[in-house]
């Protein structure tokens, strides 16, 4: 049995092992994550865990202070966040159906005969289908560009809905981003990217990958600052409501 919790305080234990050199512990909604080096075994995670109960325990105490969120309805007037801007929703019966932004309003077209909760949710769908597709063909444009900049080169840019962070590299330099960023504006997508390419050069979060990313993204820190405080309102604003943070 491992000697690992699988829950404490409230939060589920999710242990995420990486080629990374320090402990870091992050609350996702209502889990929290242990990123740790891959070499760390399982009692050592334990005494972390119990060395940061005081830590946790405050910030348990922090978020269960914030004002409840509201999720957003798949109704006409409801608005929707998109590289930090929000648009107003608007339903309307015909074909073709879909989402598309026109003129300032994201305009969602649905069958007549879709009433009532299967309106609703068939809105959702094609929500996160516009979002899916205006994030791929947005990062991936970022990707090349800053690829470019950064002197290295990618295997391919895709996108889906992680649930603890925002994105990742693989060793064939395949990036994938968490559609939900494209919500987030223009200089906090920058530096996901941004963050994800110099993995490409730096696999670990070493001193010297943050110099790079810092180099390329010179205010790098206040992003992450402002990911991590937005992070839940960003992915409760999406329009299938899945959690995650990264």
């Amino acid at each position: 049995m491992s000697a690992i919790p699988q829950e404490l305080l409230g939060l589920r234990v999710a242990v995420v092992r990486s080629p990374r050199r320090t402990a870091a512990l992050h609350i996702v909604g209502s889990e929290l994550q242990v990123r740790v080096p891959q070499h760390l075994g399982d009692e050592r995670v334990a005494a972390i865990l119990q060395q940061k109960r005081p830590w946790i325990r405050s910030k348990v105490a922090q978020l269960q202070q914030l004002p409840p969120h509201r999720p957003r309805e798949a109704v006409s007037g409801e608005s929707f966040p998109y590289l930090g801007r929000h648009y107003r929703l608007k339903v309307q019966e015909g074909h073709p159906v879909g989402v598309c932004l026109s003129g300032g309003i994201l305009r969602a077209t649905v069958r007549p005969r879709e009433v009532g909760e299967q309106r609703e949710a068939r809105i959702r769908h094609y929500l996160e289908q516009w979002y899916r597709g205006r994030a791929l063909e947005r990062l991936q444009d970022k990707a090349d560009r800053y690829a470019r900049q950064i002197g290295v080169s990618h295997a391919g840019v895709s996108v889906r809905a992680f649930r603890s962070r925002w994105g990742s590299c693989d060793q064939r330099g395949r990036v994938v981003f968490n559609w939900h960023i494209i919500k987030a504006p223009h200089p906090i997508v920058d530096y996901v990217v941004i963050h994800e390419l110099c993995h490409l050069v730096h696999a670990d979060h070493s001193k010297h990958f943050w110099q790079l990313v810092e180099r390329h993204c010179p205010d790098f820190a206040g992003s992450r600052s402002w990911l991590k405080d937005k992070a839940l309102i960003l992915l409760g604003q999406c329009a299938a409501g899945r959690p995650a943070q990264g």
